[in-house]
């Protein structure tokens, strides 16, 4: 390990960052060949010296760009899958955290854009093979608090020793960029004497003597020197036309020894002997301390040579707030690239056919003696054979009749297109992209087919799309964990379920509660809750609710009747109907399925009268079921007489008695199962009517 790696102070110089611009001069050149990527994708596929040489030759220069709709598959592939942020507890206790934090995420997400920021990193990690994106907190009040953007390759510089892709073993990472002097002055007045004598190039301090410059100021004389011994030209990081300058914004790791707690939890914290509930926790034996080494970040900004500012990181986590996104990386020298490096070639292959082909299908070759012609010169002759209605005059003195014969290559043109073809097919091959990925057509004829070739190509890309989504659970993370920052332990509410078909409701993060013996307890803490970032496994784009909408439908077509009613709100959800919400609120009043938290004092006044309607409603039933069931007995008991009657009259050879006996016993057991019947029916109703009642069950 280099000094550099080992250093243990604090703070940072111009030696140590000059130090890393040397280590960025020894790097891999990777960029140039990542910026060719670029430009071939925008179709700026000749440079200045072919041009100038098929010109010379005559040969058309066309470009065909094949390339940009190859990617543009690829990037439409991340667009329709793309998943949303969830977050995950390690145990029922943070459910309500979990849900309050992942509602702020995902809201803070789509306010600062973080999908756009994802995507264009996408877009640069396919073409180029790297794309980063920053996770910040917005120093303008009037803005929202939080900036998620997308931030070019050129502008990041990293230690090439780390390997890891999360840059967990990066020692430092530089950003360079372009800033105006007075913007500069602005955002570090205590530096604005430096920075005016950089832009106004130190007029007259050359004519100073050395004690003039210490009776100025120290630390211009120090400034001064300092710009004079630094290995970078002046031209390189200050542009005098625009006042701009080169800024270096440095995060770079420290190491650092100190005891630190551990807790029966599991987390880590830095002990302080003067903290009495450290010494309490470490009296009680529950805590156990350790001397540790460990890593902080640090944030340091030079304007050129000159350092204005060097502090802990400002951000809650001890990571870089830049994230990257890598396509593929050379497994002997860790240089990042993307798909178009593979499809270069081809696309080279295919300008240079394509524009062969067009000359050799326009070029004509003249076989002729130097008398053929009549009073005209070889351009002439040329220019006249390049028209459709070109004249060219033959001497009709020469010496050969035969002596003027036109060739054109259509053999080597065949042979040329044949070629042409194949390119054209190798582009999608060597990216693994196919025809029916791309929604061309295919030598697939069924749907199964199809869908399997699109399959295929999602396949190919596994590894580009699982690194994206690797690099999007980081942005969340950093995101998430400015968020518990802000948060800390101030009491919040968030509610949730806003605007969406689920019950909305409010949790309290941080509530203070009182407990026995007038304690304070925090219910809901935050930083207590130990909460993971993943990605949905559930897209929430168009394109997927379309499809699961239609497999619902079809699905709910051939159930039965009762089944479709309990099915129908979930077809609703998955559809695009801008006003599903109002649908599905209505259907959960016909079903009576409605929160009534969810209601006006209207809506509630109306469904408490048809909730009486209902049950007056009820209540004539039952009375109507009571008297009939009344008229059931009574008729019964008369027949069950009627029976004992002729019973007692009735002598044991008559037959026509004993068949209106055996009638009454018939009639009378049918009222009787009637009877049960209603009473049944009745009871069915009472519990039905009961279960609405109870409360519903905890889930």
């Amino acid at each position: 390990m280099s000094d550099l790696a080992t250093t243990k102070t604090p703070e940072i110089n111009t030696q140590i960052l000059d130090a890393f611009l040397s280590d960025i001069r020894a790097q891999p050149t990777w960029r140039p060949e990542s910026d060719r990527a670029a430009d071939y994708y925008d179709g700026n596929q000749i440079t200045p010296q072919m041009r100038a040489t098929l010109e010379g030759r005559g040969q058309p220069v066309l470009i065909h760009n094949l390339i940009a709709p190859a990617i543009d598959g690829v990037l439409g592939l991340e667009a329709k899958t793309r998943a949303e942020w969830k977050l995950v507890a390690d145990d029922d206790s943070g459910l309500p955290v979990v849900d309050a934090l992942d509602q702020e995420l995902n809201e803070a997400a789509r306010i600062a854009q973080a999908d756009k920021a994802c995507a264009d990193a996408y877009a640069a990690q396919v073409k180029t093979g790297l794309g980063w994106v920053e996770i910040n907190r917005e120093s303008d009040p009037f803005k929202y608090p939080y900036t998620i953007s997308y931030v070019h390759r050129n502008e990041i510089w990293w230690d090439w020793h780390a390997k890891r892709s999360d840059l967990e073993d990066c020692r430092w990472l530089m950003r360079k960029k372009w800033i105006d002097c007075d913007t500069l002055s602005h955002h570090f007045p205590e530096h604005k004497t430096i920075i005016d004598n950089v832009s106004s190039g130190w007029a007259g301090w050359d004519n100073w003597g050395e004690l003039q410059m210490l009776s100025a100021s120290a630390d211009l004389m120090g400034a001064y020197n300092t710009e004079s011994n630094f290995s970078l030209a002046r031209g390189d990081w200050f542009n005098s036309d625009r006042k701009l300058a080169l800024t270096f914004e440095v995060y770079y790791r420290v190491w650092d020894k100190k005891p630190v707690m551990k807790l029966p939890s599991g987390d880590v914290i830095l002990y302080d002997a003067k903290n009495q509930m450290h010494q309490a926790a470490v009296a009680s034996g529950q805590v156990q301390i350790i001397v540790a080494n460990f890593s902080r970040m640090r944030l340091a900004y030079f304007i050129g040579p000159h350092k204005v500012a060097d502090i802990d990181s400002p951000h809650p986590h001890n990571k870089f707030p830049y994230v990257p996104f890598f396509g593929y990386r050379e497994d002997k020298t860790g240089i990042p690239y993307g798909l178009i490096r593979r499809m270069m070639p081809a696309q080279d292959e295919i300008n240079h056919r394509r524009s062969k082909l067009t000359w050799l299908l326009n070029i004509k070759r003249v076989v002729k003696d130097s008398d053929a012609l009549f009073g005209m010169s070889d351009q002439q002759m040329m220019d006249e054979l390049s028209r459709a209605d070109g004249v060219v005059n033959l001497n009709p003195m020469r010496r050969n009749v035969n002596a003027f014969k036109i060739e054109t290559e259509t053999g080597i043109a065949a042979q040329q297109f044949q070629v042409l073809a194949e390119s054209q097919k190798l582009i999608q091959d060597v990216a693994g992209v196919y025809s029916a990925f791309l929604g061309q057509e295919s030598g697939a004829k069924s749907g199964v087919a199809i869908d399997s070739l699109v399959e295929q190509g999602t396949v190919t890309l596994a590894e580009l799309n699982d690194n994206y989504r690797f690099a999007r659970q980081l942005v969340g993370e950093l995101l998430l964990a400015n968020i518990v920052s802000d948060i800390g332990n101030q009491e919040k509410q968030v509610r949730i379920n806003v605007n969406s078909p689920k019950k909305s409701k409010t949790i309290v993060l941080n509530e203070r509660m009182t407990v026995e013996g007038g304690k304070e307890r925090i219910n809901n803490s935050v930083l207590r809750t130990k909460t993971r970032v993943v990605l949905s496994d559930i897209t929430q784009t168009p394109g997927y609710r379309q499809q699961m909408n239609l497999m619902l439908m079809d699905m709910v077509s051939k159930l039965p009747p009762e089944y479709q009613a309990a099915m129908i709100e979930m077809v609703i959800e998955t559809s695009d109907l801008s006003n599903r919400d109002e649908v599905l609120a209505q259907i959960r009043k016909i079903s009576g399925s409605v929160d009534k938290q969810e209601l006006s004092p209207e809506e509630q006044q109306a469904m408490k009268a048809q909730k009486e309607e209902q049950e007056q409603q009820k209540a004539l039933q039952f009375k109507a079921m009571a008297a009939e069931v009344e008229g059931k007995i009574a008729e019964a008991k008369k027949k069950m007489a009627e029976t004992a009657a002729l019973e007692a009259n009735m002598g044991i050879d008559n037959a026509t008695k004993v068949e209106q006996l055996n009638k009454l016993k018939a009639e009378t057991k049918q009222i009787i199962a009637n009877v049960v019947k209603i009473r049944q029916e009745t009871v069915r109703v009472i519990d039905q009517d009961i279960k609405q009642l109870a409360p519903p069950e905890p889930k």
